[in-house]
């Protein structure tokens, strides 16, 4: 996984550093991140938040729709990240933007997980199905080679008895 620094995180959305703090901090929630030892590095998804975020900017849309309309998306949201996320949003002043926001993530939290648990059954279901098809390819595989087996040796005696009544 390759994390990105601050500033070719700026550069490869094609925004401001001045313009990227402040969206990472009025969206910090939805901007995946991490702590190296020394600093802190942006995980490849930020890109394409950030861009959503700029996106939604250019249209004039507000904070708080832009806020919700992160909650409906399936943009990836890293737990440890959320936990101290959730405390800064507690710790500012707007208190009931906050709640709604971390209800939202929740929300989507729980649905992302959701989807991602159908998604993994729908493919073991695949998978199985695959399996038995493999087990009777193998089968018909089997059934054919014993077929052409013995025709080869059907035809290795025709030709011995062939060359013995010559």
């Amino acid at each position: 996984m390759e994390l990105l620094s601050f500033n070719r995180l700026c550069q490869t959305v094609g925004i401001s550093q001045t313009t990227a703090e402040n969206w990472i901090e009025e969206f910090t929630i939805y901007i995946p991140k991490t702590k190296q030892h020394d600093g802190m590095y942006y995980l490849p998804e930020a890109i394409d938040i950030l861009r959503f975020i700029k996106k939604c900017k250019y249209q004039n849309y507000e904070k708080n729709k832009i806020m919700e309309m992160l909650g409906k998306r399936s943009f990836p949201i890293r737990v440890e990240d959320t936990i101290e996320d959730v405390k800064m949003a507690f710790d500012q002043k707007d208190y009931r933007d906050n709640i709604l926001t971390v209800m939202q993530t929740i929300g989507a939290t729980v649905s992302n997980v959701a989807a991602q648990k159908e998604t993994v059954q729908s493919m073991q279901e695949q998978q199985e199905k695959q399996t038995e098809e493999i087990k009777q390819l193998k089968q018909e595989f089997k059934a054919l080679k014993q077929q052409a087996s013995t025709a080869k040796t059907y035809e290795i005696k025709k030709r011995t008895f062939t060359k013995l009544f010559e």
